[in-house]
C-alpha cells in the first residue's frame, strides 16, 4: 500500500488544481455532481485506511470512534438527512484527519517544488480563461458585486487556497537561482491580485509581504542603502500604478457600492457594530445570530449533539466556520473535534513560514467561512505540514544535464561519448536530472523528441536551482536552457561541442552555426574534443584560451577496448579465420569516406592485390543506398562486408579481428574520432586521415599511417604498404599507438571534466 501510494500521491496533488476546476465547470452548467467532494473523499478513505494500519497510537480511534457511533445513532433515531450530516461531518474532521495522517507519513518527493506548482496551475486556470474572454463573474449571482470567478465556483475557496500557498511560494522563489520564475510569478500575480476583488485576499496578501519583509529587514536595509534611488523610484513606480488602478479594480468597486448601499458617508461611522457586521463581515453576525436563536430555543439534545447542517442550510449558514462547526455538532461534537484537532497538531511542527499559512488561516475561519469546512482548502492546508517537514534549506540539483543525442537499445553507438561523460559525473557523486533523446529517423517523431526536449529542459532549467546547464551538441540542445540560464543566478552554463554545430559541412550546418555563435558567447565554459576543434572556437567565435577545455569526448575505457585473441575475436563475430580484414566503422554519411574506401577497393582489385583480403564496413545511415551502389558499381561485393551498428561488446571483437582500422574521414566536423583510439586501444594499427580531429593523435609512421582522405589512390597505396610492412615495423606503430591511446584513457582524462564541475 505504502509504495503505491508514495508514488501517486505527488500526481494526486498535482491533479486537484484540474479536478476542481472541472468541478467548479460542472457546478456553473448546474450538474453539480459534487466531482471535487467524491474524490476527496475516495482521497480520505486512503488516509484512513492508512492511519489504522500504520498509526501507533490505535487508542485514538477508539476514542473517536465512540462518538461517531453515538452520532450517527442520533442521526438515525432523530430524523436528519444522513448523508447531508455525513458530508458535513466529513468536512469537519477532513483537516484534522490529513494533518495527522501527514504526521505519520513520509515522502521526500512533495516539496516546496510540488506547492510551487500546484500554485502555478491554479493560477494559469484563473487566468487563460480571462485572457480569452471566458469565465464567470460574481455578478452573475450577485448583481451589485463583481469579481471574476474563471470557473471556480465559489471564489473564496479559491483565494483561500492562494492564501495557504502564497508564503511558501514566495519562499521557494526568494531561494530560486531562476529570475525567469520570479518573474513569470510577479506577472501572474499581479494580475491575479488585481482581478480578484476581496478584502481578506488583499488584507492576507499585505501580512504576508509584511513578515518577509521583517524576516529579511537586514538584507533589505542593505540593499536600499546601496540602491536608494532605484527602491525609490520602484516605491514611486508602485504608488503611482495604484493611484491609476485602484479605482479600476473589482475590490474598489466593491466597497464602494457596500457604502453606498447602507449609506455610510464618514469613517466614523463604521466603527459601528451595524456597519462592521454588513462591510468587514458581510452580514455574517447578523446569520450567527438567526442561528443562535433557534439554538437556544431547540431541545437539550441538539445543544448537545447539534441542530444539525439541514437545518442550518435551511435558514442560512453563517459562514464562520467555527460557528458553523458548533452549531451544526453541538457541544459534545464540538468538544470532541476540538480534542482530535488539537491532538493531531501536537504530532507534528511545522517552521515559520508554514507556521504563517496556518495561522493566517485559522484566522480567517474566524472571519469568513470556507477553511476549516472546505476540502478543497483543507488539503492544502494540512499538507502544509508535510511540506514544512520535507523543507531542509534551499532544494538544489549540480546539474542538469541537456542533449540531442543518446543511445538506445536500437542504436546503443550513438552518442555513447555522451553516456561516458554522464557516468563519469554520476559516479562522481554528482545529482544529476538527464533530459536527452535517443536517434529516430522519423521525421514527426525527431520533431516531436526535439520540442520535448527544449519543452523539458527550459521547465527543469525555470523551475530548478542546478550549479551547472551541461549541453552536449550546442546547436540543436542549448535552445531550450537558453533564456533561464540569461536570466538566473549562481548557474554556470558548459558547452559541449562535437562537431557540425561548431563547423559547417553543409549549407544547413552554416545556419545552425549562427545558433551556435549566440550559445557559446553566453556560456562559462566551452568542451571541445580535440586541439583541433579548440583553435577553432578561439577563432570563429572569438572566445578566450581560457574558457575552452579540451576534454575527449569520455576518453577511451580500456577495461573495455583492450587486445584479444584475433582467431577467438574472428569466431565470435563470425569472420573467417584465414581471411584478413581491415575494417570502417562509421556512420554512412556524406564525407565520412566509404566513397574513398570503396574506390581504393576498387584500385586494389585492378592491381590485383586482394588475394584472400576482405573489407568488413559496420555501420547504418542515410547514404547506405548509395554505398550499395558503389559496391555494385565497381563489382567489389566479394570483397566487402556489411554489418550494421554494434554494441561495445561486440566493437570489441571488431577491432581485434582486424589486419587494419581504415579512418579516411574528411568531414571539417570530425571532432576527434573516438573509433580510431578505441582501435589503437585493441592493438589494432589505424591507416587513417591526417586532417581535422583525428590529426590530433595520428601521426604517420610513429603509430599510425596516414593520407589525405581526399585521394583514393593513395590510401590504396596505403594499404598495400602495410600488407608489405614487415612484422617488426608494424609492431612498433602498434605499441607507439596503444601508448597514444593510453593519453585518452577513461581515468586520465576524467579529471579534465571534473575540473570544470568543482562542487
Amino acid at each position: 500500500m505504502k509504495k503505491k501510494l508514495d508514488f501517486i500521491l505527488p500526481y494526486i496533488f498535482l491533479l486537484f488544481p484540474f479536478i476542481d476546476f472541472l468541478t467548479g465547470i460542472l457546478s456553473w452548467e448546474n450538474m453539480n455532481y459534487s466531482f471535487g467532494i467524491w474524490i476527496k473523499g475516495l482521497f480520505l478513505i486512503i488516509v484512513i485506511l492508512y492511519l489504522v494500519k500504520y498509526y501507533p497510537n490505535k487508542k485514538i480511534f477508539l476514542f473517536m470512534g465512540f462518538y461517531f457511533i453515538i452520532y450517527f445513532l442520533y442521526l438515525i433515531l432523530y430524523p436528519h438527512n444522513v448523508m447531508v450530516e455525513l458530508t458535513n461531518m466529513v468536512k469537519i474532521f477532513y483537516l484534522p484527519l490529513l494533518i495527522l495522517f501527514f504526521s505519520i507519513y513520509e515522502n521526500s518527493k512533495i516539496t516546496k517544488k510540488t506547492i510551487m506548482y500546484i500554485f502555478l496551475f491554479y493560477l494559469l486556470l484563473y487566468l487563460v480563461p480571462f485572457c480569452f474572454g471566458l469565465g464567470h463573474n460574481m455578478n452573475e449571482i450577485y448583481p451589485n458585486k463583481s469579481m471574476y470567478f474563471s470557473y471556480f465556483y465559489i471564489g473564496n475557496e479559491l483565494i483561500n487556497i492562494f492564501i495557504t500557498l502564497l508564503p511558501i511560494v514566495i519562499l521557494y522563489l526568494l531561494e530560486s537561482n531562476s529570475y525567469l520564475l520570479q518573474i513569470i510569478f510577479i506577472f501572474l500575480l499581479v494580475m491575479t491580485t488585481y482581478l480578484l476583488g476581496t478584502k481578506t485576499y488583499y488584507a492576507s496578501v499585505g501580512i504576508i509581504i509584511f513578515y518577509f519583509i521583517v524576516r529579511r529587514k537586514d538584507n533589505i536595509k542593505k540593499y536600499f542603502f546601496q540602491n536608494q534611488l532605484k527602491v525609490l523610484l520602484f516605491i514611486g513606480a508602485i504608488l503611482l500604478a495604484g493611484i491609476v488602478y485602484i479605482p479600476k479594480m473589482d475590490l474598489y468597486h466593491n466597497v464602494e457600492t457596500s457604502l453606498n448601499y447602507y449609506q455610510i458617508d464618514h469613517i466614523s461611522e463604521l466603527f459601528t457594530l451595524e456597519n462592521i457586521d454588513h462591510i468587514v463581515y458581510s452580514n455574517r453576525l447578523t446569520f450567527l445570530e438567526n442561528i443562535n436563536q433557534d439554538y437556544v430555543k431547540s431541545t437539550p439534545l441538539e445543544k448537545m449533539l447539534g441542530l444539525g447542517q439541514e437545518k442550518i442550510l435551511a435558514k442560512k449558514n453563517i459562514e464562520i466556520d467555527i460557528f458553523d462547526i458548533f452549531y451544526s455538532i453541538g457541544i459534545i461534537g464540538f468538544a470532541f473535534y476540538l480534542f482530535f484537532f488539537v491532538y493531531s497538531l501536537k504530532q507534528t511542527k511545522l517552521k515559520p513560514v508554514y507556521k504563517l499559512s496556518f495561522i493566517l488561516m485559522v484566522v480567517i475561519s474566524c472571519f469568513s467561512g470556507h477553511v476549516l469546512l472546505s476540502p478543497m482548502v483543507t488539503t492544502y492546508l494540512a499538507l502544509v505540514f508535510l511540506i514544512s517537514k520535507n523543507d531542509h534549506g534551499k532544494e538544489k540539483k549540480n546539474i542538469l544535464f541537456v542533449s540531442n543525442m543518446y543511445p538506445s537499445s536500437k542504436n546503443p553507438s550513438y552518442g555513447s561519448f555522451v553516456l561516458n561523460t554522464y557516468q563519469l559525473l554520476k559516479e562522481a557523486g554528482y545529482s544529476i536530472d538527464l533530459v536527452v533523446m535517443t536517434k529516430t529517423t522519423n521525421k514527426i517523431k525527431k520533431l516531436i523528441a526535439y520540442i520535448k526536449l527544449c519543452g523539458v529542459s527550459f521547465i527543469k532549467a525555470t523551475f530548478e536551482n542546478y550549479d551547472y546547464i551541461y549541453v552536449h551538441f550546442i546547436s540543436h540542445s542549448a535552445v531550450g536552457v537558453y533564456l533561464p540560464y540569461i536570466l538566473s543566478r549562481n548557474t554556470q552554463l558548459v558547452l559541449n561541442g562535437h562537431g557540425n554545430d561548431l563547423v559547417g559541412d553543409t549549407k544547413v550546418d552554416e545556419r545552425y552555426l549562427k545558433l551556435s555563435n549566440i550559445f557559446i558567447k553566453s556560456a562559462d565554459s566551452i568542451i571541445v574534443p580535440s586541439t583541433y576543434f579548440k583553435n577553432i572556437v578561439i577563432k570563429n567565435f572569438k572566445i578566450a584560451k581560457n574558457k575552452v577545455v579540451v576534454y575527449p569526448s569520455g576518453g577511451v575505457n580500456v577495461q573495455i577496448f583492450k587486445k584479444e585473441n584475433m582467431k577467438i575475436a574472428k569466431q565470435k563475430i563470425g569472420l573467417k579465420e584465414d581471411i584478413k580484414y581491415f575494417g570502417f566503422i562509421a556512420r554512412i554519411e556524406k564525407d565520412k569516406g566509404y566513397d574513398t574506401l570503396i574506390l581504393a577497393i576498387n584500385e586494389l582489385k585492378k592491381a590485383e592485390k586482394l588475394k584472400k583480403i576482405k573489407f568488413l564496413i559496420v555501420g547504418n545511415g542515410s547514404e547506405e543506398d548509395r554505398l550499395d551502389e558503389m559496391i555494385k558499381k565497381y563489382k567489389v561485393s566479394s570483397y566487402v562486408e556489411r554489418r550494421p551498428l554494434v554494441s561495445q561488446s561486440e566493437l570489441v571483437d571488431v577491432y581485434n579481428s582486424l589486419e587494419a582500422y581504415i579512418y579516411p574521414t574528411r568531414r571539417k566536423s570530425e571532432s576527434l574520432g573516438l573509433t580510431g583510439l578505441e582501435a589503437m586501444a585493441c592493438e589494432t594499427l589505424i591507416i587513417g586521415s591526417n586532417k581535422y580531429g583525428p590529426s590530433d593523435y595520428l601521426i604517420d609512421q610513429v603509430n599510425s599511417i596516414t593520407f589525405d582522405p581526399t585521394d583514393y589512390k593513395q590510401l590504396a597505396e596505403k594499404i598495400i604498404s602495410e600488407l608489405n610492412m614487415k612484422k617488426k615495423e608494424k609492431n612498433k606503430l602498434i605499441a607507439a599507438a596503444k601508448e597514444k591511446s593510453n593519453e585518452y584513457n577513461y581515468e586520465n582524462t576524467k579529471s579534465i571534466l571534473l575540473k570544470v564541475f568543482k562542487k
